[in-house]
């Protein structure tokens, strides 16, 4: 039995965000030299229970009691407590990415001294210093001048530990941490996380399997449908901890009996792009590029965070142009398409849409803005078009949120929303950016499901991921990015067959 200080206690606390509540009944304590992992599938209330406990949301009305212990007096406020915490997560990239905080790297974990998002003052020699010792502590350094709306979502996640790290906190709260990384990125994160446990730290963290979670951890709690399912000491639970059935993600599509796709690519060309440069910020980030995707080839674009994969899809969606000299033909056109004439063949999914749709509107009406390529709805929706999205509601068994307000959705929620956004249209071309980032295996699989639905009826498929693990029996080629430069592409079997099949970091 820990015998450690409380710190924190809920007391039959619920929590209600628009009409829905979150979290339900909870009853936990908080003691110090204890580490927990808060565990769940999506929608389960991680995300809310870490801002419960941090004191970034009030519990409802009538509805229990938190407690802060702090100096040895409880308190219902969390001044003294919040100060000593630490805080990464996805949210808060979001917020930059929103708001247009074109911060740099330094800048960013600078803000972490006063736990603010922006930095509203001049940050002091010691503060700067201070902040590039946590940089190149995790070996960082070249994202010290980098602004952050043009690093990938994996390098901006890493700034946010740093920030979280900068004002050496007592406790720290990571949501979700390793979504987005990649596989040696994941494992220094792992390390360092450790390594900030040993040296004192406490460390309460959200993940969806205990397999997410650091070594340090001493406690587990899992939510299901924002109440405790289960609570106790880490040695009393077994390692496979996720609520619901578990799947193997590399093999899932067979495992529900999706059929392996047989593909020919003598197709016409969708996207044709050659002798491509992409500068952003002074650098090229994009370097001589030449590949050419064709109707009915569905491709995988891996590469490890950084390499240049989320500038290569904004140069094909038309957000940016190549250096002179670089051609992108888009279904065969060589003339200069407007964005509404791409949009209108071509959906995208990534992680930076995910912000721009936080607004006071329905999981529904969220997908329905897809049929415009809108933030939002510019009109009323035809019955077609209700009957369409509700369809794909159905297909992927999240029917019980389509009428939920968009702000109380968990993050792993808002990203299917944003999938099924893309495929209400029926695209000639679907680009996946990271899609599976946030969501737990069994949504892994109900979106691939989903995916190959819109195969079938003869969409393309660019999926870009970090995770060689999660090469579908959809994709039929792969191409492979690295410092910018494909050093790979070509039919799955050559990839299969060659050295880049079997290395994580294409290194």
């Amino acid at each position: 039995m820990n015998s450690g200080k409380i710190l924190v206690e809920l007391s039959q606390v619920s929590v209600r965000i628009g009409d829905a509540y979150i979290l339900s009944n909870i009853d936990w304590v908080f003691r110090s030299g204890e580490n927990w992992a808060i565990l769940g599938h999506n929608g389960a209330g991680k995300t809310t229970f870490l801002s419960l406990v941090r004191g970034d949301i009030w519990p409802a009305p009538r509805c229990g009691r938190r407690l802060y212990h702090v100096n040895g007096e409880p308190q219902f406020g969390p001044i003294g407590f919040h100060e000593k915490t630490g805080s990464v997560s996805s949210d808060l990239l979001d917020r930059y990415r929103a708001n247009g905080w074109n911060l740099t790297g330094l800048e960013v974990v600078c803000t972490g001294f006063n736990r603010t998002a922006f930095l509203y003052e001049k940050p002091t020699d010691s503060m700067l210093n201070s902040a590039q010792e946590v940089l190149t502590m995790l070996n960082l350094e070249e994202l010290s001048d980098r602004r952050i709306l043009t690093m990938s979502f994996g390098e901006a996640k890493k700034v946010l530990i740093a920030r979280a790290l900068v004002h050496q906190p007592d406790i720290l709260f990571i949501d979700e941490f390793c979504a987005g990384l990649d596989a040696r990125s994941k494992d220094r994160a792992l390390n360092l996380i450790q390594l900030v446990a040993e040296q004192g730290t406490q460390i309460i963290c959200a993940a969806h399997n205990v397999e997410e979670v650091p070594d340090a951890i001493t406690n587990l709690l899992t939510l299901e449908s924002g109440r405790i399912i289960a609570c106790g000491p880490m040695a009393k639970r077994s390692v496979s901890t996720n609520t619901g059935p578990v799947k193997d993600t590399e093999h899932a599509c067979e495992k529900t009996n999706t059929p392996k796709l047989e593909h020919t690519t003598g197709g016409a060309p969708l996207i044709e792009i050659e002798k491509v440069d992409m500068v952003v910020g002074g650098s090229c980030i994009v370097k001589r590029i030449d590949w050419t995707v064709k109707n009915g080839e569905n491709w995988a674009l891996l590469g490890p965070n950084g390499s240049g994969k989320t500038t290569l899809l904004k140069l094909i969606v038309g957000e940016e142009r190549p250096v002179w000299g670089g051609v992108i033909r888009r279904f065969g056109k060589d003339d200069l398409q407007t964005i509404d004439e791409i949009r209108q063949r071509i959906s995208l999914v990534t992680p930076d849409f995910q912000a721009d749709h936080m607004l006071r509107q329905t999981a529904l009406e969220m997908v329905l803005s897809g049929f415009y390529g809108s933030v939002g709805l510019p009109h009323e929706p035809t019955e077609e078009q209700i009957l369409t999205a509700q369809s794909w509601f159905k297909k992927l068994g999240i029917q019980s949120i389509e009428n939920r307000q968009v702000c109380a959705l968990s993050y792993g929620q808002i990203r299917m929303l944003l999938i099924i956004r893309a495929l209400v249209t029926n695209p000639r071309l679907l680009i996946l950016d990271e899609p599976t980032t946030g969501l737990d295996r069994k949504a892994k699989n109900d979106v691939w499901e989903a995916v190959n639905q819109v195969i079938e009826e003869g969409t393309s498929v660019i999926y870009v991921t970090h995770d060689h693990m999660e090469i579908w029996p959809f994709i039929s080629h792969v191409a492979i990015l690295r410092n910018g430069r494909m050093i790979f592409k070509g039919e799955r079997k050559q990839w299969e067959n060659s050295v880049f099949s079997i290395s994580q970091d294409t290194e």
